[in-house]
C-alpha cells in the first residue's frame, strides 16, 4: 500500500463523512486522485463500508455488547440447568477449549 493510501485511509477513520475534497487538501493532491483512491480501495476491499458511530449514552445505552458463543457439550458441562440448595440455577463452568466466539 502506498503512503498517500495510508494517510488516505488515515483521514478516513477520523471521520468518514468528509468529502474527497476536503481529504484532497488534507494530503495534498486533487479532488479526482482522491475520488480515484476511494473507489480502488472499495474494489480491492480494503475498505469494506462507510458506517457511522453513534453516541450510544445520548440514546439512552449505558452497555452495549454483543456476542455469539458456541459452547461445546464436553463431559463436565450438563445442558440442563439443575438448582442448587438456595432453590437457584447453579452456573455452568466452561474452559477455553469448549467455548468458541462466532
Amino acid at each position: 500500500m502506498k503512503k498517500k493510501e495510508r494517510q488516505f485511509l488515515s483521514e478516513l477513520l477520523k471521520d468518514s463523512k468528509r468529502s474527497d475534497r476536503e481529504i484532497a487538501k488534507v494530503l495534498g493532491v486533487s479532488q479526482p486522485t482522491i475520488t480515484r483512491m476511494r473507489n480502488r480501495l472499495v474494489e480491492e476491499g480494503l475498505i469494506k463500508e462507510f458506517t457511522i458511530i453513534p453516541e450510544f449514552a445520548k440514546m439512552g445505552y449505558e452497555i452495549l455488547g454483543k456476542y455469539l458463543l458456541q459452547v461445546k457439550n464436553k463431559g463436565g458441562v450438563n445442558r440442563k440447568s439443575k438448582k442448587g440448595d438456595n432453590g437457584k440455577p447453579q452456573k455452568a463452568h466452561a474452559t477455553p477449549n469448549d467455548v468458541t466466539i462466532l
